[in-house]
């Protein structure tokens, strides 16, 4: 045979190996496929029965649950186009609060998005954070000013120990404690969340929590990234044992309503 033939006849050696092996090796899928899960937790038992009213959410992780099912994140014109999960308080609501009994949940007020906060808990030091800017503190003396005019009673007033949160207290009520609850992630600290929704205020006050909108999208049904804007509030109705019902969501208009008694 000569040298040629020789070449042939590897050859088709070669390729007969490779059609006998290549059936045989299991399809692993792209190094895309195997990773596109990272970052998704599904709740565990302990997430969902501390949710009790409403469930916990699947995840913590804000920037993986989407607009619409199977889209895939929203975007920031998903975002800006969010229209609010609850309905606005009406005259009803508006007379209860006066009589006490609600907690009030609000996001911090408007923020300076130029600042970034450092990784950490940095709690003490504000230069680390993203702060509150002049809007934002107006806004919140503003609402104040308008909750005080309402003759909304306001009892324990509670913050994220992050300065937005802390700021938008004291400019709103003029005092506050910090619970460190209000910022941390994971299941004791949203445990702890679900309980401070279920807790009954004390007789003719409504209590007021103010925090961050990533740890309300874990208990808060259907939330989603800013439908919940700064400065916003929900009005939920605790119902005991970890059970809670968000009844409103309320925004400056709606207390300034309350305070001319239009609501």
């Amino acid at each position: 045979m000569d040298r040629f033939g020789l070449l042939r006849h590897a050859t088709l050696a070669l390729l007969a190996v490779s059609v006998t092996i290549a059936p045989t090796v299991p399809w692993a899928g792209t190094a895309a496929d195997s990773i596109s899960c990272v970052g998704v937790r599904t709740a565990s038992a302990a997430d969902s029965s501390a949710a009790a009213v409403p469930p916990a959410s699947a995840t913590d992780s804000t920037s993986m649950q989407s607009a619409t099912p199977g889209r895939g994140p929203i975007t920031p014109a998903d975002e800006a186009n969010l229209p609010p999960l609850f309905p606005p308080p009406d005259s009803t609501l508006g007379a209860a609060l006066r009589h006490g009994g609600y907690i009030l949940v609000f996001r911090h007020s408007i923020t300076n998005w130029a600042q970034r906060d450092a990784d950490g808990e940095h709690f003490e030091d504000r230069k680390t954070q993203r702060n509150l800017s002049d809007e934002g503190r107006r806004l919140s003396e503003d609402i104040g000013k308008a909750i005080k005019a309402a003759g909304i009673p306001i009892g324990e007033v509670s913050a994220s120990p992050m300065w937005r949160c802390r700021d938008t207290a004291e400019l709103m009520f003029g005092h506050h404690k910090t619970n460190v609850d209000l910022f941390r992630r994971g299941a004791p600290s949203r445990e702890a969340r679900v309980r401070l929704l279920g807790t009954v205020p004390k007789a003719g006050t409504n209590t007021v929590l103010v925090t961050h909108q990533d740890v309300l999208l874990p208990i808060v049904t259907g939330l989603r990234r800013e439908q919940l804007r700064e400065g916003e509030a929900f009005i939920v109705k605790p119902l005991g044992d970890g059970k809670y019902e968000v009844l409103a969501q309320a925004k400056l208009d709606h207390w300034r309503a309350m305070a001319s008694k239009k609501l």
